[in-house]
């Protein structure tokens, strides 16, 4: 059953005598911003709200996804209980004061019951707007902004649009590409709005290391196209989803039936390259996990018939850094992105997740770690002939 997503603009009022004046104390509660998701807030005593947070329609995953501006025209402390119904806490809450800068709460300031399935949170408030989200928010304005400096820095690179998302906005492909070239890569970002860690801290260091001025770098973008899905989901991502798209389907259970315009979009586009002479030899689809950092990876059977890119590539990672890598097996039966790389195609994939609470630091670390290595790993294929058909 769907639930609406309404933008809340709540002001409390509160007139108090103080030396024969009125002092007026308010604190406002704010969703008019890309990302935000509240769906009702009231106040249930003096310094005490209770927010109400629900997911955009059921069945759906333990993701409950919120942000939110606050603000008071006074100091003060407040309590805010976060309601989630039937599911349970699981994001620690960030805090900024212009979206772009994000540190998490102190735990000392959040209280969970598991039980009542709510989370209190002491929130010094002021003047000064604070935002408050699960992860940092990061939109699709964001992101494309961040699109656009890639481009720039890198000319040879083109955006276009692969196709429209579910409400009609440009969906946008990076695509780096040489007509003479005909090994290529995937990368895939964001199928659940909330996974920030992977989807889009991981995800950008890890585009953003294949094209630094390295040897490596240089000399692999010689070799392989490079075909990047910033942001798969824009209107999930926009809308404050806690994982669907805006038709309320997790996109990343819709690689064999393709009932979606975003999964569609990336199958048209893919099999245009394949027709046209084009080679996958490798894809990467950026997620989070509460119990990441991990890859998902094929299962025992299907990587005998692979050219061991993927266990040479965690074999290169914890040789040459302090990085182990967990390695999950899972069929090739389910309809996720990576397998779909694997059964059309027969390429290598993984699906790459990072952990929600991991240190920012420690996630660029890694991804630039991971990025290297792969990049190693498919030259020595290349090198080798493996590629060779």
């Amino acid at each position: 059953m769907f639930t609406k997503h309404i933008a809340i603009c709540c002001c409390f009022l509160l007139a108090i005598a103080c030396s024969d004046k009125k002092v007026e104390e308010a604190v406002q509660f704010d969703t008019n911003f890309k990302g935000a998701r509240l769906d009702s807030i009231k106040k249930i005593g003096d310094n005490e709200y209770m927010a109400l947070v629900l997911p955009e329609n059921e069945p759906i995953n333990q993701s409950p996804w919120f942000a939110f501006a606050v603000s008071s025209k006074t100091p003060k402390n407040i309590r805010l209980t976060l309601d989630y119904g039937t599911y349970q806490h699981r994001y620690v809450p960030k805090v900024s004061y212009d979206k772009i800068n994000w540190k998490s709460l102190n735990p000392s300031s959040i209280i969970v019951d598991t039980i009542t399935h709510t989370a209190v949170l002491s929130l010094d408030i002021s003047a000064q707007i604070q935002y408050i989200a699960a992860q940092e928010v990061i939109s699709s304005d964001d992101t494309y902004a961040w699109v656009a400096q890639q481009i720039e820095k890198n000319p040879t690179t083109l955006l276009e649009v692969a196709g429209k998302s579910s409400l009609g906005n440009d969906n946008l492909v990076m695509v780096h590409e040489s007509e003479d070239i005909k090994n290529s890569i995937v990368l895939i970002a964001r199928q659940h709005p909330p996974e920030i860690p992977g989807g889009t801290i991981g995800f950008q260091t890890f585009y953003e290391t294949l094209f630094s001025n390295t040897e490596w770098a240089i000399d692999f973008r010689g070799n392989f196209n490079i075909y990047t899905f910033p942001l798969l989901n824009p209107d999930g991502a926009d809308a404050g989803n806690w994982r669907h798209n805006a038709n309320g389907v997790d996109l990343n259970r819709d690689w064999v039936e393709f009932s979606q315009p975003e999964t569609k979009m990336v199958r048209d586009f893919l099999d245009t390259k394949i027709d046209g002479g084009k080679k996958i030899r490798f894809a990467l689809d950026f997620h989070t996990s509460h119990s990441g950092p991990y890859l998902l990876v094929l299962d025992s059977i299907n990587e005998v018939q692979t050219k061991k890119i993927i266990p040479d590539w965690i074999s290169k990672i914890e040789t040459n850094s302090n990085f182990k890598v967990e390695a999950r097996r899972r069929s090739q039966d389910l309809p996720y992105c990576y397998n779909y790389f694997f059964n059309r195609f027969g390429s290598e994939a993984v699906t790459y997740e990072d952990g929600d609470e991991m240190d920012r630091e420690l996630i660029k670390k890694r991804a630039q770690v991971h990025a290297n290595e792969l990049m190693k790993t498919l030259l020595e294929k290349l090198n080798k002939r493996d590629f060779d058909e």
